[in-house]
């Protein structure tokens, strides 16, 4: 499962660096969410109804004085579509993000499916504050974690 989740990732990640029109527009992205991986940042290929992204970051930190330090931070790819819920308005982004994280506390890498919504205040191709939720699918060692995460971001 974790080799295709590896291979899957960087298949579309190869697919979405080739698919770049001239129409494209890079943008760098700062914040908390889908689209930073947690707590990170993300390089993005824009166009008027459309972002593709690679994202890097953190989406976990606990500690204790008995467990230590536990971080979790991964890496991620994403395609959001402004068209999808109405042609008129590209300020609304739905779309999907496929990432695999690293837990620090198990040593083991943990594949994630997110669904994305976003709201972009000023367009998703024009820079801007973004807000938005992403529900998301963790597969873990023995279980599978169900949840949402806040997006909130600004696009350069």
């Amino acid at each position: 499962m974790r080799r295709l989740m590896i291979v899957t990732c960087i298949v579309l990640g190869m697919v979405g660096a080739t698919a770049a029109s001239a129409a494209d527009r890079t943008s760098f992205g700062l914040g908390l969410g889908a689209l930073t991986e947690g707590l990170g940042g993300n390089v993005a290929l824009t166009s008027s109804h459309d972002m593709k992204f690679l994202a890097l970051g953190c989406s976990e930190y606990g500690h204790s004085s008995r467990e230590g330090t536990n971080l979790t931070c991964g890496i991620g790819i994403g395609w959001l579509r402004s068209d999808i819920l109405t042609r008129r308005n590209d300020h609304h982004g739905l779309g999907l993000n496929l990432a695999l994280d690293y837990d620090q506390a198990s040593s083991d890498t943990e594949p994630v499916l997110r669904v994305p919504y976003v709201y972009f205040f000023n367009g998703i191709d024009q820079p801007g504050f973004n807000l938005g939720v992403a529900p998301f699918i963790r597969w873990q060692d023995h279980s599978t974690d169900v949840g949402a995460m806040i997006q909130i971001g600004y696009q350069f």
